[in-house]
């Protein structure tokens, strides 16, 4: 169904699966498969996590909120997936759109930066051992996961404000199996050039910080467990 402007624009339909035919009951079992297993693997990792009290550690609650992260990041893609899959109707509507591509961002951005705080607390632990209790407390761990949560969401609200300020009056028929920055853009009738811009320099920056922070730690933990290998090889000769 094709809309004059976004004004009137009530839905999406979501055509990424829609010329595969006959493919799609596998295709449907197949992803429903790789979800119930990514779903368990997480479910696990934080179930063990939490009863284990070894691990209630930096490094493990890192890991546990990464994996509650990925848990949601999955249902907020998948389940409309599979719907759509063995449905007829294959539409999403406008809010559940842009819902949809806000926590898709919010969670992916999240996650990058979760990755450069644990980068950064295995720097700690390897690089001033002594001091590690006291640099990474709880507190601490719980502020990394703030700052991060906050920093991704506030990147995804940003990005939602300059693809749905978009005027939608070519098409709605986005080409992906769901509301992706590139596709839902794409539908728009006015130059969309300086917001997918802004939008390109906000996506290097989400991943070029964390790797470039990830990066700096593990050459210092790389550095620092060879001198620890060079001063006991010396003190055995």
């Amino acid at each position: 169904m094709t809309r004059q402007n976004q004004s009137v624009i009530t839905e999406f339909i979501l055509i990424g699966f829609s010329n595969l035919g006959h493919l799609q009951v596998p295709l449907f079992f197949t992803f429903l498969l790789v979800y119930l297993t990514t779903l368990m693997a997480n479910a696990t990792i934080m179930t063990v996590i939490r009863l284990d009290r070894t691990l209630h550690t930096p490094m493990y609650f890192f890991l546990f909120v990464l994996s509650f992260s990925e848990t949601c990041y999955t249902l907020v893609i998948v389940p409309k997936m599979l719907t759509n899959l063995l449905s007829m109707s294959q539409t999403i509507s406008f809010s559940g759109c842009a819902a949809q591509l806000f926590f898709f961002m919010g969670l992916a951005c999240t996650n990058c930066f979760l990755i450069a705080a644990m980068g950064y607390d295995r720097y700690v632990a390897i690089c001033n051992p002594l001091n590690y209790t006291l640099v990474v407390s709880r507190a601490t761990c719980v502020l990394l996961v703030l700052a991060s949560s906050c920093c991704g969401f506030l990147i995804s609200v940003v990005v939602n404000v300059l693809v749905f300020s978009v005027p939608f009056c070519a098409s709605n028929q986005i080409n992906h199996f769901f509301c992706d920055i590139s596709p839902v853009i794409k539908l728009g009738c006015s130059d969309t050039s300086l917001k997918e811009m802004v939008i390109f320099f906000l996506s290097i920056l989400v991943l070029l910080v964390p790797f470039v922070l990830v990066f700096i730690s593990y050459v210092f933990i790389v550095s620092a467990i060879l001198k620890i290998a060079s001063a006991e090889g010396q003190r055995k000769a």
